[in-house]
């Protein structure tokens, strides 16, 4: 996991290998504020963006998630989100496994570790990366944000 700003891009981009890279540009380089929501392809179907507004909750809410074949890069444009993060581990079982929608679910955590995303803001997910985003420590709130799917066979 690498959790980072876009004002430290420019300094942290030389040490990034060239498929993160084209995928934090993308982030670096879009002014979201003339995009809808929706999917925008930045690789063909390599590697897209998901643009989309939420409404945070409880961790108690939402499952934890976790993905085999594409990286997630979560990237906050307004708002403010938590995402529970922990390291796949031999006592993290999924209750509900997706392999054709490449996503596996999950509840409890007994590791899990919360990162704060401000506007601006991205972390970076790798297949071992089990995620619960869109959370709250309090009151829900409302964020706009992108999701960069990147396939793993780019690396």
């Amino acid at each position: 996991m690498i959790v980072s700003s876009l004002s430290h891009w420019p300094q942290e981009r030389e040490y990034a290998h060239p498929v993160l890279r084209k995928a934090i540009d993308f982030l670096h380089d879009t002014d979201f504020s003339l995009l809808d929501e929706g999917k925008y392809p930045i690789w063909d179907q390599d590697m897209y963006a998901l643009i989309s507004k939420i409404r945070t909750k409880p961790a108690s809410m939402q499952s934890a998630e976790k993905h085999e074949c594409f990286l997630d890069i979560h990237f906050v444009i307004e708002g403010e989100e938590m995402i529970g993060w922990q390291l796949q581990n031999d006592q993290t079982i999924p209750f509900e496994s997706h392999p054709d929608k490449d996503y596996s679910l999950y509840t409890e955590l007994g590791e899990e570790s919360m990162i704060r995303l401000a506007p601006g803001m991205y972390t970076v997910l790798f297949p071992e990366d089990i995620h619960r985003p869109g959370l709250t420590e309090a009151e829900p709130s409302d964020v706009r944000k992108v999701v960069i799917k990147i396939n793993r066979n780019l690396f």
